[in-house]
């Protein structure tokens, strides 16, 4: 039970390093798309407040929310490989 308990803490631990990383360079790679499309649109207005509402408009939308699968298929799969190993 102990060495179940460390497997889980340890790979909550490496799962959550995941995560933050995975947010960061999604965070990044929209920020410079933002910048991109200020740019092509000819440059009107302030560009920190458009890349600053585009990023507002993400973290509402649907995409960073899937980031949540790095904790949820890592947990599905080690389930079902406990299960086939122990009961089939």
């Amino acid at each position: 039970m102990i060495g179940f308990l460390r497997l889980f803490l340890f790979g909550f631990a490496g799962l959550t390093v995941l995560y933050l990383l995975l947010v960061i360079y999604n965070r990044s790679l929209t920020r410079e798309k933002l910048e991109d499309e200020w740019a092509e649109k000819g440059e009107i207005g302030d560009r920190d407040t458009y890349v600053e509402n585009g990023l507002k408009a993400y973290k509402s939308s649907f995409r960073p929310k899937l980031l949540l699968l790095v904790y949820i298929l890592p947990l599905i799969a080690f389930g079902a490989v406990f299960f086939m190993t122990n009961f089939m």
